[in-house]
């Protein structure tokens, strides 16, 4: 690959707001990876763009390391890594590697994805990681104890809602963390946006299924639309990271984000979850960043309502 052109991986790039935000980025002159399960539909986007795709099953952990090393064998850096990859589910589902479903597609695979690639991400010019999510509109439900809902629990708070809440404190936590570096961290909500979210859901009843997805046809704005918020992330250099929502609109981050204690609780708990498919060595970031001793307090997140310092030139 040539060096000087930019380079942008997207997750859930086959369809929805991942594909409307690979076309986007294609537009604006990147390469783009398309990282999904559909070969034929990455095939049917990637058409008219510079790219290329990695197939992976993102529930998977071993598929997500997998894929991270393709995407590490096919470029010398990463300028964008959009995560837009994910499932509406009401009731758990275990994975083959013991992990429930909504949880590992939604919020372990980001934080593998990200932890495996930040050395590309720290080469660029100026590396985005934009987690597509909902940017501080779910309650904390996440239960530490319980990861994997052994226990019961079911219903949208309880199932979806957590790895949503997950991705707000992986914003915050990863921005503290890299904040002496040239990576800026960013966590969106796109809106109500016509895709197959709803229609897709699990374990929803069918009628509700449906009743929901007409809706969200009728009354959500078009995946390119919702694509512009995430892509002025991932390439508007004067933009730096925080929530924001719908569109390149800023939002304040909530308390319970940005929870120190949450914060690390939760980063502990990952590491040790996605621990076996990490890169072998001591588990550190670039720049000497060591991902068990929280730095809170040294890094920026403007809409936090607190000074986290600055980045480096």
């Amino acid at each position: 690959m040539r060096d000087d052109k930019p380079t942008a991986v997207v997750t859930g790039g086959t369809g929805g707001i991942g594909r409307a935000c690979a076309v986007e980025l294609g537009r604006r002159g990147y390469r783009v990876l398309i990282v999904g399960r559909d070969s034929a539909r990455a095939a049917a986007v990637l058409a008219d763009l510079d790219g290329s795709f990695v197939r992976a099953d993102l529930a998977s952990m071993r598929e997500t390391a997998r894929a991270a090393d393709e995407i590490a064998a096919r470029a010398p850096r990463l300028d964008a890594l959009l995560l837009c990859a994910g499932v509406l589910a009401l009731a758990p589902e275990w994975t083959e590697e013991g992990m429930e479903r909504t949880l590992a597609l939604n919020y372990l695979s980001r934080h593998l994805l990200v932890r495996r690639l930040l050395p590309l991400l720290t080469v660029a010019p100026s590396g985005r990681v934009v987690l597509v999510a909902n940017a501080g509109r779910y309650r904390d439900t996440l239960d530490l104890t319980d990861p994997h809902l052994r226990q019961g629990g079911r219903g949208l708070g309880v199932v979806s809602g957590r790895t949503q809440f997950a991705n707000d404190l992986l914003a915050v936590e990863l921005a503290d963390r890299l904040g002496d570096t040239r990576v800026e961290v960013s966590c969106v909500y796109p809106g109500l946006v016509a895709t197959d979210v709803f229609a897709q859901a699990r374990g929803v009843p069918r009628p509700v299924r449906a009743a929901a997805a007409l809706v969200q046809r009728l009354l959500g704005a078009a995946p390119s639309v919702a694509a512009r918020g995430p892509v002025t992330l991932a390439t508007d250099p004067a933009m730096t990271g925080g929530f924001f929502g719908p569109g390149p609109r800023r939002l304040r981050i909530p308390a319970r984000a940005a929870d120190p204690a949450r914060r690390a609780a939760l980063w502990t708990l990952a590491e040790d979850l996605v621990g076996p498919w990490l890169p072998s060595g001591p588990r550190r970031f670039p720049d000497g960043h060591d991902p068990e001793r929280p730095a809170h307090g040294q890094g920026r997140v403007q809409g936090l309502g607190v000074q986290l310092g600055g980045k480096r030139a």
